[in-house]
């Protein structure tokens, strides 16, 4: 005979109106009863019918994501961007999602949010947004709520929940390292400053080169940034009179195309030259010598938008919005790490 909803209440150690919430979405559940619940349904091999709840709920149980059309977008599919970064955040989405028996559909950046309404989405995540996308620009968001990862900064939109990391302190972080390993003249080449991730990472190197006396030196390229932009990028900084020892990038797509343009200069890395990116990833652990990046646990920045998302469709909105920061952690590998600090 297979499982009830009893069984699962029993093996769970909670009431049958919990397990009844958890498994259709409802009612202010900790996030600790709902994984036990969740558990024990799995353990006891128990299947909640999901069209009897969206039924009840009249809910779709369906989430929309919208990734920031900010990098170059893969040969095979223009929804996904060829960043570790996006495709991390999407995998942290869905595994939360899916959890909680939602389903997660990815929307395109110029998204037809008519058609959208087709699948009945009972909110969205936008991943970086500007603050101009049509999400806020249309009615939509006023019937359903947001989540951002990154504020949007364009008219200063207000969402219930940000996921965030501290890319300010991020930046200061970097160069404090660069620092420690003799560099003295860190440059910034980073994309468009309106998405907030960029903005506050110029924000966090121009404070650290005000602090240490230095004149900021900062390129900004257009979107999506391209191995060509970067390497003229680096072309610029290394022709003025006091050239950078060291350069920091927003993405590591940035980071890979100055690496390439120093190796076909013949500069020595990091002896000559020192590369990091605010962005950690896999590819810049395939290069010679390995780039040094900074982690900032992308995977997790989806889970907690996702969470963050269907409690707010389970408990319905709020009136502030709630930061919710994922911390970061600094990857140290051979492109800067030139050893005895020099003088100069």
């Amino acid at each position: 005979m297979p499982p009830t909803i009893r069984d699962v209440a029993a093996a769970a150690g909670v009431s049958i109106t919990t397990v009844s919430h958890v498994l259709s979405g409802q009612g202010r559940i900790s996030e600790a009863t709902r994984r036990r619940v969740a558990k024990a349904a799995a353990d006891l091999g128990y299947q909640a019918n999901i069209h009897a709840q969206q039924l009840v709920t009249r809910r779709s149980r369906t989430l929309a994501i919208q990734l920031a059309n900010s990098v170059e977008a893969t040969t095979s599919s223009a929804l996904v961007p060829n960043s570790d970064y996006f495709l991390e955040v999407l995998n942290g989405a869905a595994e939360a999602a899916t959890g909680r028996s939602y389903a997660l559909l990815l929307t395109p950046p110029d998204a037809d949010l008519e058609a959208l309404d087709a699948f009945a989405v009972d909110g969205a995540i936008l991943v970086d947004p500007r603050g101009d996308e049509p999400f806020f620009a249309t009615g939509w968001s006023r019937n359903r709520p947001l989540v951002t990862t990154g504020r949007p900064l364009a008219r200063k939109r207000r969402v219930p929940v940000v996921v965030d990391n501290d890319l300010t302190a991020a930046a200061r972080l970097m160069l404090d390292h660069l620092a420690g390993n003799g560099y003295r003249r860190p440059a910034l080449i980073t994309t468009d400053t309106s998405r907030s991730y960029t903005a506050d990472l110029v924000a966090g190197y121009r404070d650290w080169c005000t602090g240490h006396g230095l004149t900021p030196q900062v390129v900004e390229l257009d979107e999506p940034p391209t191995t060509e932009g970067a390497a003229t990028a680096l072309g610029g900084l290394l022709d003025r009179r006091t050239p950078p020892d060291a350069i920091f990038t927003t993405s590591e797509n940035l980071a890979l195309g100055v690496l390439h343009e120093a190796q076909r200069r013949g500069l020595a890395v990091p002896a000559a030259l020192g590369i990091c990116s605010a962005v950690d990833s896999g590819s810049l652990q395939l290069t010679s010598p390995q780039v040094t990046g900074m982690f900032v646990y992308p995977r997790e920045v989806g889970r907690q938008a996702a969470i963050a998302l269907m409690d707010l469709i389970d408990d319905g909105p709020r009136r502030t919005t709630r930061r919710i920061e994922i911390p970061v952690r600094l990857n140290a590998r051979a492109s800067t790490l030139r050893g005895t600090p020099q003088a100069g």
